[in-house]
This record gives structure tokens, C-alpha cells and sequence, in this order.
């Protein structure tokens, strides 16, 4: 996926949408978190859009299954959303950090202190200032049309370097509703990177549960129960 991301965006300043695909989450989650740019906290509350980013996901048939994610996870646990931490730029994709609290762990080993104080796992998606997402995307050159015509990318301002916003929106979005009263399943593996875990297939890797214990399949659109999750 890095790759596939990487080309996608270098034309993201001329297109203004970038479609790119995921191909093998859990690989390309190990090997981007090695290499994150600066974190950035800030609000874009309110700001004007200058592009977004967009994924379209390739990889929902080998996700398909919630047994296949179990199997797929370094750490599955159930658990809640508590808040947004930051978000960041990677590969010139934007990432977020989210902090949840832990109720249960289903598979994996984690500390005390992870288990009483929670984690931090991070998903594909979020926004951030152009300011930021320029300073720390991978620059982006010039190019040549078929016809030999050069197109130049864009340059922005100051005023709206620092004004506007780029957002990253997943076909599959990983924490789109952000529910701090909903219990969630989250799928994740385990990178190198201290409490860097992160959300594997996106939408399919982290699945709310309703009051009968219920696990929601995206595919779907409805709950199930699962083998590895008892309700009693």
C-alpha cells in the first residue's frame, strides 16, 4: 500500500482527489510506522477544504469474515473510543492516534498499565492544516502530458497555507463515529514502535457492538454474534 500511496499523492496538488488502494494492511501498517514525520494536535475546526485525499479499499473480500480478522490481529480487544490524540503525516498519508480505554482483551498480551490505562491505536484518515500536510507530505514535481504540455503544481499562500485544510477520507473509514458510549471490537497489529498499534483493514478492523453482544459487520450491515466473543 505504501507504494501505491506514495504515487498517488505526488499528483494530489493538480488533481485536488487522490484515489489509492490497500492492498495488505497489516504489512504496510509494520513498515509505516517506522518512518512518521512530525505529529501534529492542532484544530481545523471550521476551515476551507483545499483537497482531499481518498482511499478506495481492494482488500474487503479477504476481510470479509470476522474470523479471519481474529486470525489476521496481533491484539483483538473490546473496548471504547475516548478521544483523538493527533493526527500526522506518513507517507504523505494522513494518520490518526486515538486513545482507548480497555474492557476486554480477547487475544495478544498487553501490560498492566495498558489494560488499566488503555492504548493508543492509530487508522488510516484525518485532517490537518495545509500548512502542516505540505511541510511534511513528500514534495511533489512538476510533470509532463503526453502532449508535452508542462503542468506545474499549485502554490498556495500563506494566508491559505495556514487557513485551509487536507483531509483523508477512507472509503472504509476506521473510527468514523467516534462513539464514546459504544463498546468497540478493534482488530490490531503490533508495531516495533512503543503503544503503536494499529487498525487493521480500517472499518473491518474496528466494529461496534450493540447491547446483545452483538459484533457489526460492514459488509453487511447488521450484527452478528462471534464464537470468540461469549456474551454470558
Amino acid at each position: 500500500m505504501k507504494k501505491s500511496i506514495l504515487f498517488a499523492v505526488l499528483a494530489v496538488l493538480m488533481l485536488g482527489v487522490v484515489s489509492c488502494s490497500n492492498q495488505d494492511e497489516k504489512k504496510s501498517s509494520n513498515s509505516l510506522a517506522t518512518s512518521k514525520s512530525v505529529s501534529i494536535s492542532g484544530t481545523t475546526a471550521g476551515m476551507k477544504t483545499a483537497f482531499t485525499l481518498s482511499s478506495y479499499a481492494d482488500y474487503t473480500k479477504a476481510v470479509a469474515s470476522v474470523y479471519t480478522m481474529y486470525q489476521e490481529a496481533d491484539i483483538v480487544l473490546v473496548g471504547k473510543f475516548e478521544k483523538d490524540n493527533k493526527s500526522f503525516v506518513d507517507h504523505g498519508t494522513i494518520e490518526t492516534e486515538s486513545h482507548m480505554k480497555i474492557n476486554k482483551l480477547l487475544k495478544g498480551t498487553l501490560t498492566d498499565s495498558e489494560m488499566k490505562n488503555g492504548i493508543d491505536i492509530v487508522y488510516y484518515g484525518g485532517e490537518m492544516t495545509l500548512d502542516t500536510y505540505l511541510n511534511n507530505a513528500p514534495p511533489v514535481p512538476d510533470k509532463v502530458d503526453s502532449n508535452g504540455i508542462l503542468h506545474r503544481q499549485k502554490q498556495y499562500s500563506k494566508q491559505e497555507r495556514e487557513s485551509q485544510k487536507v483531509v483523508y477520507q477512507l472509503e472504509h473509514q476506521a473510527n468514523k463515529d467516534k462513539d464514546k458510549n459504544s463498546e468497540i471490537m478493534v482488530f490490531l497489529s503490533r508495531n516495533p514502535a512503543p503503544n503503536n498499534y494499529f487498525v487493521i483493514a480500517d472499518e473491518f478492523g474496528y466494529r461496534k457492538i450493540n447491547n446483545k453482544g452483538e459484533v457489526f459487520n460492514p459488509r453487511t450491515n447488521s450484527y452478528e454474534k462471534v464464537d470468540f466473543y461469549p456474551t454470558n
